[in-house]
C-alpha cells in the first residue's frame, strides 16, 4: 500500500470541495476522503495500478489559455475556464437542448422534471465558438460535438450545423440515440449532405437486454436501423458509444467490436464510456456497476481472444506528439490533456482477425524519441531526420508503406486528409473515456480536460467549463439561468441521449 498523490475531490452528497488521496491497494488505486458532515468515501479510481503508472508517463501538460476567466470561489467551484486550468481546447461541446424523446435509467446529464426548457440561441451559439476561437489563440479549435438531450428534437438543428461549417469548424459531431435518424430517412440524407458531420452513436450492445436496462426501450432495432440507413446513402461517418456498466453490457465488448468490424463500410470507431455515477443512476448500484478504463482494457482482450491486447492502448496525451509527427511541428490541434482521462487503440481487420498497429511499431520508443526532439524546439529538418531514421528503427519493413501518408503530410489541412480519408480507410479507433463523477472527482483530471462545454454568460462573451466539472457542479445552474419555461407550464424530462 503506498500513497500516490493527494488532490481535491468533492462530497457525494452536498458537492463541496474535499481534500484526497490516491492509494495503491492490493493493485488497485483507490480515492479516499472524508466529509465532516457525511463521513468517509472510498472508491476504485483506477482497477489497475500498473496500468496507472503506464499511463502517467504519457502525461503531457498544455500551457492553459492566455487570457483565463478569473476564478473567484476556486476551481472547479466556478469554472470558466479559470488560471488553473493546463490544457486548451481539443473539443468544444454544444448542449443544444435539455429535451430528449428518451427516460434513460442511465444518463450522466443532470436528469430532473422541471419546468423550463434550455436551448441556446444561434446567437448565443456563434458567441460561444467566437469566444473559444479567441480564447484558444494561437492553438486550433476545429472540433464541436453537438450534445443534449437529444439534439435531433431541435427543428432548427441542420441550421446549427451549417453555422459552424461556415464559421469554419472542419469536424463536427452530432451525439444522438438515432431514433430520428432510424425513422426519417430524408432527414438522415440531409446530415449526410452536409459533408464533415460525422455521428456520435449511443450505442450499448447487440441484444436488446442492455438497452432494456440502460435506456429502458428495447433500441436494437433502432440501432441496426440506423446503420442500414446509412448503408442505403452512403453514410460513412459513425462512431458507437456504447455506456459499460458492469453486470450490463460488459460482456458485449467483444460483440461489439466484431458487429463495428462486420459494419466497418460505414462504421470505423468505437468509444466506449465506462459508466459515471452523475446525473440519472441509482447509486446504490455503485459497488456492483462500477467499472474503470483498465477494466475495459482488460475485457477487450479476453473477448477478442488476444487479437486486441492490454498493452495495444495508449493514454490520449500520446496524440499531442502524434499531432506533432503529422505536421512535422507546424500547426496542429492540441491533445493536451490528462493522462487517466482516456485511452485509444488503433486496429485493423483482416481475414476475420484485429490485428493493432502495435504489432508493427514500437510505439513508445518511437513516442520519446519524437517527443525530445519537439520538447527541444528542434528545427523542422532535424525534426525530418529524427521521424525518418525513426521510422527505419522502429517500424517494421513491412508496414513503411502503409504509413508513408504520414511521412508525406506537410501541413493540418493535410493531416486532417490524412485523419479523414487513409485512416478512415485502413483502420478502427477503439478509444475508452471514463468520465469523473462525485464519487471518483479527481479536480487534477478537471483541470487537465480538454473536452470543453461552451456556455452562455452574462458578465462574458461566454464560458467554457471542464467536461466533467459541467456533469457535476455546473450543468444545473447554467440551464436554469438560460432557461425558458414551458408554453404549457407543465414539466419536462431533462435527460441526455447519449
Amino acid at each position: 500500500m503506498q500513497l500516490l498523490k493527494k488532490t481535491q475531490s468533492i462530497c457525494p452528497e452536498d458537492l463541496r470541495l474535499l481534500e484526497a488521496e490516491l492509494w495503491e491497494v492490493d493493485g488497485q488505486v483507490l480515492m479516499r476522503k472524508t466529509c465532516p458532515d457525511h463521513g468517509q468515501y472510498e472508491d476504485i479510481y483506477w482497477s489497475d495500478y500498473q496500468e496507472y503508472v503506464r499511463a502517467e508517463q504519457f502525461r503531457d501538460d498544455g500551457k492553459g489559455l492566455a487570457a483565463p476567466h478569473p476564478s473567484r470561489l476556486g476551481c472547479p467551484m466556478d469554472c470558466g475556464l479559470c488560471q488553473s486550468h493546463r490544457t486548451r481546447t481539443t473539443l468544444l461541446i454544444l448542449d443544444l437542448t435539455n429535451r430528449c424523446n428518451l427516460r434513460c435509467p442511465i444518463c450522466f446529464a443532470a436528469a430532473h422534471a422541471v419546468d423550463y426548457v434550455y436551448e441556446p440561441t444561434m446567437e448565443q451559439i456563434k458567441s460561444i465558438i467566437e469566444y473559444a476561437q479567441e480564447v484558444n489563440r494561437p492553438n486550433i479549435v476545429q472540433g464541436i460535438q453537438n450534445s443534449g438531450g437529444e439534439p435531433t428534437v431541435r427543428d432548427d438543428l441542420l441550421e446549427i450545423l451549417r453555422l459552424e461549417k461556415e464559421m469554419g469548424i472542419d469536424y463536427i459531431l452530432l451525439a444522438t440515440n438515432g431514433i430520428r435518424l432510424a425513422e426519417d430517412i430524408d432527414y438522415f440524407k440531409k446530415v449526410r449532405d452536409l459533408e464533415n458531420v460525422y455521428l456520435y452513436l449511443q450505442f450499448d450492445g447487440v441484444t436488446s437486454g442492455p438497452y432494456i436496462k440502460t435506456r429502458a426501450r428495447d433500441l436494437w432495432p433502432v440501432k441496426q436501423k440506423v446503420v442500414e440507413n446509412a448503408r442505403k446513402i452512403g453514410y460513412k461517418g459513425i462512431a458507437l458509444v456504447p455506456t459499460i456498466a458492469k453486470g450490463v453490457n460488459d460482456h458485449q465488448i467483444g460483440d461489439i467490436m466484431r458487429y463495428l468490424a462486420d459494419n466497418s463500410d460505414v462504421i470505423r470507431h468505437v468509444v466506449f464510456q465506462p459508466v459515471s455515477f452523475s446525473g440519472r443512476i441509482d447509486r446504490a448500484k455503485l459497488k456492483e456497476m462500477r467499472i474503470t478504463t483498465p477494466d475495459v482494457m482488460r475485457l477487450c482482450e479476453e473477448q477478442t481472444g488476444g487479437q486486441i491486447k492490454k498493452s495495444d492502448f495508449f493514454s490520449l496525451p500520446m496524440n499531442q506528439t502524434l499531432a506533432k509527427m503529422v505536421t512535422k511541428g507546424g500547426r496542429h490541434r492540441e491533445f493536451g490533456v490528462h493522462p487517466h482521462c482516456g485511452m485509444i487503440a488503433l486496429v485493423s481487420y483482416e481475414k476475420n482477425r484485429f490485428l493493432s498497429v502495435s504489432r508493427f511499431i514500437d510505439n513508445e520508443k518511437l513516442y520519446f524519441r519524437m517527443r525530445r526532439v519537439f520538447d527541444q524546439k528542434r528545427s523542422r529538418p532535424v525534426v525530418m531526420w529524427n521521424l525518418i531514421t525513426g521510422f527505419l528503427m522502429y517500424v517494421r519493413p513491412a508496414f513503411w508503406v502503409r504509413l508513408l501518408p504520414l511521412l508525406l503530410t506537410k501541413s493540418y489541412k493535410s493531416g486532417r486528409h490524412l485523419v479523414d480519408d487513409w485512416m478512415r480507410e485502413k483502420w478502427i479507433t477503439i478509444g475508452i473515456m471514463q468520465f469523473m463523477d462525485p464519487y471518483n472527482f479527481d479536480a487534477d483530471r478537471a483541470k487537465g480536460c480538454c473536452l470543453h462545454y461552451g456556455v452562455p454568460d452574462r458578465e462574458s462573451k461566454a464560458r467554457l467549463i471542464p467536461f466533467c466539472a459541467m456533469n457535476n457542479l455546473h450543468r444545473r445552474s447554467v440551464e436554469e439561468q438560460f432557461s425558458v419555461k414551458t408554453k404549457s407550464g407543465k414539466k419536462t424530462e431533462v435527460t441526455a441521449g447519449v
